[in-house]
């Protein structure tokens, strides 16, 4: 015998009596961002969503954690006072950043964060009937502390290009270019030390590559040695780029090789951008670096 549609309406109504309201914690958006420089602050936050939103009973659980380690770096139980930092992050965040809207937001900032710093960040929030996680990655980068490009001319026909990089992280890549330049084109030879250079360049062959690792950065170097003629017939611009994996970071040198200048004054531009004067007993060379190519060419000519 089939039920009548009032039992079935009766029973609803039960359920919907007798059942608890979920209570649910949701993130809806962590950002933490790609890519921090050294030594500067970084500020990640976690938004999130209570329902329903107008119970003020429940007891929050804000953690951060690093790098997959259970053990938080960042803890926070509104009711029950200020925020903690802990393990790797002891003493090293505003702890008075994020604390006014625990509701909706959880976050934390790092002050002067550092390479070592560079990893996985999970925010978790928790209430007594749920809990939601968000993972992002963190780049800690340190741009070179130092980078210069020179020649050396064992004979007539072959010289060896290098470049050093120092201090950088995390590991950089490091490659060798050369082009054919129109001394005359300043614009060419400025564009030709970007790293956007629409020019035509050229692989370097036979390039060696060693990187090795000092504390929290990395040193690297790049050499070849050229035995073409063909390179002394004209003007030469050597170029090293240096890029630093998983961010936008690029740097590079050049040095324009002028054969038959009779010239042993070379102008150098080092890393800091300041001009000085070295004598060279080989060819005159240009080191080039964006914001003194100008000038040096027309005091050079």
């Amino acid at each position: 015998m089939p039920w009548p549609r009032s039992s079935f309406r009766t029973i609803a109504l039960v359920l919907i009596i007798v059942l608890p309201v979920s209570l649910c914690v949701k993130i809806t958006q962590l950002k933490v961002p790609r890519i921090v420089q050294n030594g500067t602050d970084a500020t990640l936050d976690c938004e999130f969503q209570v329902e329903p939103h107008e119970s003020r009973h429940l007891e929050l659980v804000i953690k951060w954690f690093f790098e997959g380690h259970p053990e938080p770096v960042y803890q926070w139980i509104p009711a029950h006072g200020r925020p903690q930092d802990l393990g790797p992050l002891k003493g090293r965040l505003d702890l008075g950043y994020g604390t006014k809207n625990e509701r909706s937001s959880a976050g934390m900032r790092i002050v002067g964060a550092t390479t070592e710093l560079t990893g996985d960040y999970k925010c978790s929030i928790s209430t007594y009937d749920g809990e939601d996680f968000m993972v992002k990655r963190m780049i800690v980068f340190a741009p070179e502390s130092s980078m210069y490009l020179q020649y050396s001319r064992p004979s007539e026909d072959t010289f060896n290009v290098s470049c050093v990089a120092e201090g950088v992280f995390p590991e950089p890549r490091m490659s060798l270019f050369y082009a054919r330049p129109n001394v005359k084109d300043k614009a060419a030879i400025k564009e030709a030390t970007t790293c956007e250079s629409q020019q035509r360049e050229y692989p370097m062959e036979g390039v060696t590559v060693e990187t090795g690792r000092r504390g929290d950065s990395f040193t690297v170097r790049s050499t070849a040695e050229v035995e073409d003629p063909e390179h002394f017939l004209g003007a030469v611009l050597f170029i090293c780029e240096l890029r630093v994996p998983q961010t936008e970071y690029c740097q590079r040198r050049a040095i324009l090789y002028l054969p038959g200048d009779d010239d042993d004054e070379s102008h150098q531009i080092d890393a800091k951008g300041e001009n000085a004067v070295a004598q060279l007993k080989t060819s005159t060379l240009l080191v080039a670096v964006i914001p003194l190519v100008a000038n040096l060419y027309d005091n050079f000519y």
